[in-house]
């Protein structure tokens, strides 16, 4: 099994034609993360929280919107046998969505974590929130490149939208999980960043999840001689 692309050259050209389609809706959803930002900037309790909800919906819609719209719409449509008809492989076309989509969606993820981690850093606040904002960022990172991978492996729209809605239920309990995890919870609102066992051993874990999402949907890709 091949798991290189055979030409790079078109796989930046997936990635730029994936990119013109998506910027506009991606500015949008950038205007509304910078809002978010700012409600957290504000200190208050109550728009710190209104602001830190309105990031987690927003990164977890840009994410969602990405993989509909560059993905599973594309397949929807019946643009295959267009696909087909270009001096591409199978992954070709893989490498091309999946770096397409990680663009795209990192612009926002790491604008929203480096604002976060700006502001806590900046700020009086307590500091010990770092990693418990860096685990939760993760666990969305991790949601996303899953139901990125299995919308690119699997042709089923019903399985893709049962994977998104099943990930997307984790994410709250998740929050709540770390919250009050030992090696977490006494030093969250602490002057100290620190970096627990647990806190590595999560963010080791989070890591693990997404290459093996990545190798199982290349694994998939990688086994197809062609798209016939």
């Amino acid at each position: 099994m091949n798991w290189l692309a055979s030409d790079a050259a078109m796989v930046r050209r997936l990635i730029v034609k994936d990119w013109q389609v998506y910027q506009k809706q991606l500015a949008g959803f950038i205007g509304g993360l910078l809002f978010a930002l700012g409600l957290v900037g504000m200190g208050t309790p109550l728009m710190s929280a209104a602001g830190g909800l309105l990031l987690l919906v927003l990164l977890i819609v840009v994410g969602t919107f990405a993989v509909g719209s560059l993905v599973m719409a594309e397949r929807k449509q019946q643009t295959q046998p267009f696909v087909m008809s270009l001096p591409v492989t199978p992954m070709d076309v893989f490498w091309g969505k999946l770096l397409a989509n990680l663009t795209i969606y990192m612009v926002p993820f790491l604008l929203v974590t480096g604002g976060l981690l700006g502001l806590i850093l900046a700020t009086p606040g307590p500091d010990g929130a770092v990693p418990w904002v860096v685990l939760i960022a993760l666990f969305v990172l991790v949601n996303f490149i899953v139901s990125l991978c299995v919308a690119i492996a699997v042709d089923s729209e019903g399985w893709n939208a049962f994977a998104m809605l099943a990930l997307m239920t984790l994410i709250g309990p998740f929050i709540y999980w770390v919250t009050w995890m030992d090696g977490i919870r006494e030093h969250l609102r602490g002057d100290a960043v620190v970096w627990s066992p647990q806190v590595l051993g999560l963010v080791g874990g989070e890591l693990a999840v997404m290459a093996i999402a990545i190798l199982a949907a290349g694994w998939a890709h990688a086994r197809k001689a062609s798209f016939l």
